[in-house]
């Protein structure tokens, strides 16, 4: 047990020391380019903690969206979150998968928090090594409750998530599929909280062409609940990522729009569809994960 403590802590030790990048979020420094080496470092990692069984479902769904993606449609995938290493090991299992591979894997771009990114700890060795876009938070913003603080911290904010967005309008008409953890955190069971999406998914649905659901079932790095992300624990499991047919995001939004109960809020009610639609994938996959244990 020691020695395989050992052997992480070298690892990530070597993740930091490939990292010679500028990770600190400013408007002129949204878009981050990951370090290749540390990719296939940690793609090495999440492949042997994954089980015999773990697969991408939806295979020739990701293709086609790919292939949308290709033609100059923006397209996005909007994914359910348990970890911290829910990425890593999607983009490995691409990678590792016949008939899409790294071709696919390198056009992902996911959407991060700056909190990952410019921390010291042991996420940013992980979450640096990848490209990514960074926003500020709006759970970073609607979380200070004084008036003044939450002032200050709009006038760093803003200005930043203007420049991620501009810099996503580019990326996602220019071959990059776009990934969104519409939850904005991990679940944690013990704050039932982290499993509703915000109300920001909204407005991806208006800016993407063409919108794919993945549910994620089994987890390679599991939350603490103190909340601290470098305790969080390592193991082995089955993971099963399960990928939707391509819808067109306007359609989706138009369809649960029109069932929004009168006087309800109508985006929330939107986005509220988007997690019972990864809610339900998880259920489907998760009874045929069971075979798989």
């Amino acid at each position: 047990m020691n020695n395989s403590i050992n052997q992480f802590n070298d690892m990530v030790a070597q993740l930091k020391s490939n990292l010679h990048g500028d990770y600190v979020a400013r408007p002129e420094n949204v878009y981050l380019e990951g370090e290749p080496k540390n990719r296939e470092i940690i793609g090495n990692m999440v492949e042997k903690l994954m089980k015999p069984g773990s697969a991408i479902r939806g295979v020739e769904n990701l293709k086609k969206l790919h292939d949308y993606s290709k033609s100059g449609k923006a397209c996005l995938l909007l994914v359910e979150h348990y970890s911290n290493f829910d990425y890593p090991a999607l983009y490995r299992l691409i990678e590792k998968t016949e008939g899409l591979g790294s071709e696919v894997a390198e056009t992902l771009l996911p959407i991060q928090g700056m909190k990952l990114s410019e921390s010291s700890d042991l996420t940013a060795a992980f979450s640096n090594s990848y490209n990514t876009i960074v926003i500020y938070p709006s759970r970073s913003i609607d979380s200070e409750t004084d008036p003044v603080k939450q002032a200050e911290i709009r006038k760093i904010s803003l200005p930043i998530n203007h420049a991620a967005m501009k810099e996503l309008t580019h990326r996602k008409y220019n071959g990059s599929i776009v990934i969104v953890f519409p939850a904005g955190t991990r679940y944690r069971p013990w704050v039932p909280e982290s499993k509703k999406g915000v109300r920001e998914i909204y407005t991806y649905l208006k800016a993407f062409d063409y919108v794919s659901f993945v549910s994620i079932n089994g987890n390679l790095l599991v939350p603490c609940q103190e909340d601290d992300m470098e305790k969080d624990t390592l193991q082995e499991d089955v993971v099963l990522f399960s990928v939707s047919k391509p819808v067109k995001g306007k359609d989706f939004r138009n369809e649960k729009t029109a069932l929004a109960p009168q006087g309800e809020d109508s985006k929330q009610f939107v986005v509220d569809q988007v997690m019972a639609e990864l809610d339900k994938r998880h259920q489907e996959a998760e009874e045929y994960r069971k075979t798989l244990l």
